[in-house]
This record gives C-alpha cells, sequence and structure tokens, in this order.
C-alpha cells in the first residue's frame, strides 16, 4: 500500500488520521433541533478549514460531536482538538448569540476529549512489516533496483 502525498512537509509525508469526540459543557443538549445542529456542523466545517484539517466524516449529536479527521504533520493531534473547539465555540457564539446567556464564561465545551489514531493498515501487518524489513530490502540490494519510497 503506498500513501498518498497530500501531507508534505519538509522532508516528511504521511497522513495522521483519528477518530475524536468531544462534549458540550455539562452536557447540555444544545443540538437536538435540526437547526442548531447545522449552525454546529457549519462551525465544524468553517474551523477545520481555517486550521487546515480534512474532515472525513462528521455526526453532531445533541449533547456531543464525532469527527474523523485527517491531520498535518505540522500539526499535534491535542493541539488540533483545542483549535477546533475554541475556534468552533467562537463560530456557534457569533451565530447564535444568545447562547452566551448559558456559557457566560464563553466555554462552550467540556474540557475532556477522546481521540484514538486510525490506521490505514492493520497493527499485526505493520507489526509484519518491521519485521521483514531485512527481507524486503535485501531483494533491492541485490539488485539494481530502487526501493519504493513508501511500502507498507
Amino acid at each position: 500500500m503506498s500513501y498518498s502525498n497530500n501531507f508534505d512537509h519538509q522532508h516528511s509525508t504521511g497522513k495522521s488520521t483519528w477518530h475524536v469526540e468531544w462534549c458540550t459543557k455539562y452536557r447540555y443538549k444544545l443540538f437536538k433541533s435540526l437547526y442548531h445542529k447545522n449552525i454546529c456542523m457549519i462551525a465544524l466545517d468553517e474551523a477545520a478549514k481555517k486550521i487546515g484539517i480534512i474532515l472525513l466524516e462528521k455526526e453532531v449529536q445533541p449533547d456531543h460531536i464525532h469527527l474523523v479527521i485527517e491531520l498535518p504533520l505540522t500539526i499535534a493531534p491535542t493541539n488540533a482538538i483545542g483549535k477546533m473547539k475554541g475556534l468552533s465555540a467562537k463560530i456557534i457564539f457569533v451565530l447564535r448569540p444568545k447562547l452566551r446567556l448559558r456559557y457566560p464564561k464563553g466555554h462552550l465545551w467540556s474540557s475532556g476529549k477522546f481521540m484514538v489514531s486510525v490506521g490505514y493498515i492493520t497493527l499485526e501487518k505493520a507489526k509484519e512489516y518491521v519485521k521483514n524489513q531485512e527481507v524486503h530490502h535485501a531483494k533491492y540490494y541485490l539488485t539494481s533496483e530502487s526501493p519504493p519510497r513508501s511500502e507498507a
């Protein structure tokens, strides 16, 4: 399997894909109505675009958010989530100013978050690939062929 180069940075290439989730502060069910759910979706799209995150999937529940995101190699996952939460909250407060009455300190989201990396290959396949590197590279050293840039 080859990785696409859409996240090249200086001398690095790769993808960082994450499933993330976070909740509204106090688990208030702010996004029960379709109207408020759509406002949240717009805010998430705009925040991701501004930060440089690709949203692969998103789902807004009444009191929490689920996202599958791709991050550039220049952004640490926890920093990306912090920026997403902060910027999306600002956008939501601009679009729905009355929410500020419920959250006078401006903290729409709880401080917690859930994050887990999502792989393009299974753990077993990655371990097998690493374990067989000597054999993999030996075939290229014994011939004049150049090894492929990235393969898993």
